[in-house]
């Protein structure tokens, strides 16, 4: 019979030498290499990756290598502000607030505009000043265009829709090291669209955005909004691979004739800011102005931009809204016998905002003496 004693272990053994040793496994690689044709990293491998800053292309809302849309209706000023953005990130410099932190090769293409047309409105853009161009000299070489307008009858131009017209944009773009593309506009740029909402439609246009992406091209795509101007044309997937969506807004007491909206940004993958509240933008002889939009709460808009406070005259109000001064001051008659504001509030309102300007401007009080009596007139 066996002695169930238990056995003593020497004092000079250690309890480890009877376990079996083996050898430590080898830390997992952190380098896979490529994978079906891909390459992979670990999680590993991608906490120890360090990346370069990403620089803002358009301070504060986009940034190198993302996407962008701007859609809005026709005739509310898609194209001057995309113009506009060219100049300032192709010189390093700023519009309405927005600024470039260096200078961009930007390649913009235009499907739809005469090419004079386009040399006057960056003509005009220029000379007011409505761009603050950073290094003037670099918009001569660093702003390239390609327009549908100035190609040969025959020749074949871009078209988003097919491989061939993908391919060529992003070789003309590698052609010339671009950093910035701008698609003025998605319809006239979409030839073979057969069904602009069907969503299968989009995915190799999404397919050539990434590829933009992949490139380390910042792309920008203009494009319309529907008949009602509610939403933009065609099926809403296409909204998914941009990291910036903005929606230029027909204000509620627009500027006749010339551009005029309120940018308001439906999708944006960053921390929001004050530069990114919806502002007044209106495209005037003197360049971009911007400020705070009318609240229109009743069907007078002659009595809204008095009450707004940023009118010191009829003849203002009447310029703003692109109407006779007799007519403006029609409208605010009949808002005085719809007891919607008085006389003394109206002539109130202009002298309030007498004093506002002259806070802000000093000495500078040209508009004071135009209509002393202005509010007479009703």
């Amino acid at each position: 019979m066996l002695d169930s004693q238990p056995v003593a272990v020497p004092a000079n053994v250690s309890c480890t030498a009877l376990v079996p040793w083996c050898p430590p496994s080898p830390p997992p690689s952190l380098d896979l290499g490529k994978i079906a044709g891909l390459e992979a990293i670990t999680a590993g491998a991608l906490l120890l990756k360090s990346f370069p800053p990403r620089r803002f292309v358009v301070d504060p809302w986009l940034r190198e290598g993302e996407t962008a849309l701007i859609w809005a209706a026709s005739g509310v000023g898609k194209t001057m502000l995309s113009l506009s953005m060219a100049m300032a990130m192709a010189t390093g410099g700023s519009v309405g607030g927005w600024s470039a932190e260096k200078p961009n090769k930007v390649v913009y293409i235009d499907g739809e505009m005469h090419l004079q047309d386009v040399r006057d409105r960056v003509d005009m853009l220029k000379t007011t000043g409505a761009v603050t161009l950073g290094a003037p000299g670099l918009l001569d070489t660093n702003l390239v265009f390609f327009s549908r307008q100035a190609q040969p009858r025959d020749a074949v131009f871009f078209d988003l829709t097919t491989e061939e017209g993908r391919d060529s944009i992003l070789r003309a773009c590698d052609t010339l090291g671009a950093e910035v593309l701008i698609l003025d506009n998605f319809t006239t740029l979409s030839e073979q669209l057969e069904d602009e909402n069907a969503a299968h439609a989009f995915k190799k246009i999404q397919r050539f955005l990434l590829q933009t992406k992949q490139a380390g091209l910042t792309t920008i795509l203009i494009h319309h909004a529907r008949k009602d101007g509610n939403a933009l044309r065609g099926s809403a997937s296409i909204e998914v691979t941009f990291e910036v969506v903005l929606e230029l807004r027909r204000p509620k007491i627009e500027r006749m004739g010339a551009a005029c909206f309120s940018p308001h940004f439906g999708k944006f993958r960053q921390k929001k800011g004050e530069q990114l509240l919806p502002r007044l933008w209106s495209l005037t002889d003197a360049g971009w102005e911007i400020g705070e939009e009318v609240d229109l709460d009743a069907d007078n808009a002659a009595l809204h931009c008095v009450k707004s406070l940023q009118f010191v005259s009829q003849t203002e109000v009447a310029a703003h809204l692109g109407l006779a001064k007799g007519t403006v001051s029609k409208h605010l008659a009949t808002a005085v016998e719809r007891k919607l504001i008085s006389r003394e509030d109206l002539k109130d309102c202009f002298a309030k905002a007498r004093r506002l300007r002259e806070e802000g401007v000093g000495d500078d009080l040209d508009t004071m003496e135009e209509e002393h009596a202005s509010t007479e007139d009703y």
